[in-house]
């Protein structure tokens, strides 16, 4: 098992993170892609010498070091990031962990970037892929990510909903060992259909389409009530559906699903306002580890779409 660790943007939380939350894990010998220096530099200025001292032999120094301020990314911490990733990706991981980025800046030498997810299935080249939220007990998977919300009811696809939620039928029998999953959709307007423009006739066809491949849907249910349901797994149809509930809770996770790899992450951004003070609770981070560990020993890395 080849755990990777990416290291993030150094002037948030990322390096963080890794000190606080990797020296639990390391009986499974995990790689950090990163520079020792940055990581001593953080370890000093945070008190956390002894967590650097435990984790040392296990970063791979894969990036020179660059004077960076906590709280002020810049284009040289962003290609850093980057750069730490593609190391990661180079020396083929089976669970991938990545801290959290400052999208803003790597835009700005990467035109069009979004995110992890998307880097990532374009890496990868797979055209059916997922990002899927985890927090507890609850695992939602996304139609669509970041897209300004006049856009979305365009992206409401009935054959994008299909691909989506058999992708997510496979993602729970495969890695969480689910026999016979059952699946909730959400809605796209308040109330169901009751301020619809047809989004939700478009919804039921793609749940009536899975359903006569023998998929257990049901829905689409509103969005403000849906997470109260007992079902193994919840699709909704943008962002926000799902990460206000995501983001209630600390230790959510983010997981894509479709690659050839365990890719998970905590379930929040590099924190610029709290970056150098030692205040980030590593749990989102311990919390994508063990994840990603558990996914590997019931599904093995996902050949499906290699």
């Amino acid at each position: 098992m080849k755990l990777f660790i990416a290291l993030g943007d150094p002037s948030g939380i990322g390096p963080e993170l890794i000190l606080k939350a990797v020296p639990i894990f390391l009986k499974y010998k995990p790689v950090i892609y990163g520079n020792e220096r940055i990581f001593k530099k953080t370890a000093q200025e945070l008190g956390l010498e002894k967590n650097f001292k435990m984790i040392k032999n296990f970063i791979k120094d894969s990036l020179p070091y660059i004077k960076f301020s906590f709280g002020k990314p810049d284009e040289r911490t962003g290609r850093l990031a980057i750069d730490s990733l593609k190391s990661a990706l180079a020396d083929n991981p089976d669970i991938l962990i990545t801290p959290p980025i400052v999208k803003n800046v790597i835009k700005g030498f990467l035109p069009g970037f979004i995110g992890y997810t998307e880097f990532l299935a374009r890496y990868f080249q797979v055209k059916n892929f997922a990002m899927v939220g985890i927090l507890e007990n609850k695992r939602i998977m996304f139609l669509t990510t970041h897209l300004p919300v006049r856009d979305i009811p365009k992206h409401i696809k009935a054959d994008e909903i299909v691909s989506k939620l058999v992708l997510f039928d496979y993602g729970l029998k495969r890695f969480f060992g689910i026999e016979k999953p059952n699946i909730a959709v959400s809605a796209f307007n308040p109330h169901g259909s009751e301020f619809s423009y047809g989004e939700e006739r478009i919804i039921e066809k793609g749940i009536s389409l899975v359903k006569k491949k023998g998929l257990d849907v049901a829905g689409p249910f509103p969005a403000d009530s849906i997470f109260n349901r007992r079902f193994d797994g919840f699709l909704v149809m943008y962002h926000d559906q799902g990460f206000v509930y995501l983001k209630s809770k600390n230790g959510g996770v983010n997981w894509t699903l479709g690659l050839p790899i365990i890719r998970v992450s905590p379930l929040y951004g590099a924190a610029l306002d709290i970056a150098g003070k030692n205040l980030a609770d590593p749990i989102g981070m311990i919390s994508a580890i063990k994840i990603g560990i558990r996914m590997f020993k019931k599904g093995g890395s996902d050949e499906k779409n290699s």
